[in-house]
């Protein structure tokens, strides 16, 4: 069976889980690693761009509404 790195569980309608795993490096070749370091590289690129974007929507959330202009009729 073959050792995966980095797992991904996602249930339609529930939390994304990943788990990362240690690799045995010993079984993998020179040139094979040097791709699975950029590929986790690209990973944590991802995974910071959606950490990134959610914080973005927080803080538009916490950001009080502009109030638009309220015409009062006076007598």
């Amino acid at each position: 069976m073959v050792e995966k790195m980095i797992e991904v569980e996602h249930r339609p309608g529930e939390e994304l889980v990943l788990r990362f795993r240690p690799p045995s490096m010993h079984l993998v070749p020179p040139e094979a690693k040097v791709h699975i370091k950029a590929a986790q590289k690209e990973f944590l690129l991802a995974l910071r761009s959606l950490l990134d974007a959610a914080i973005e929507c927080m803080d538009k959330a916490d950001k009080p509404k502009a109030r638009g202009r309220t015409k009062i009729e006076v007598e």
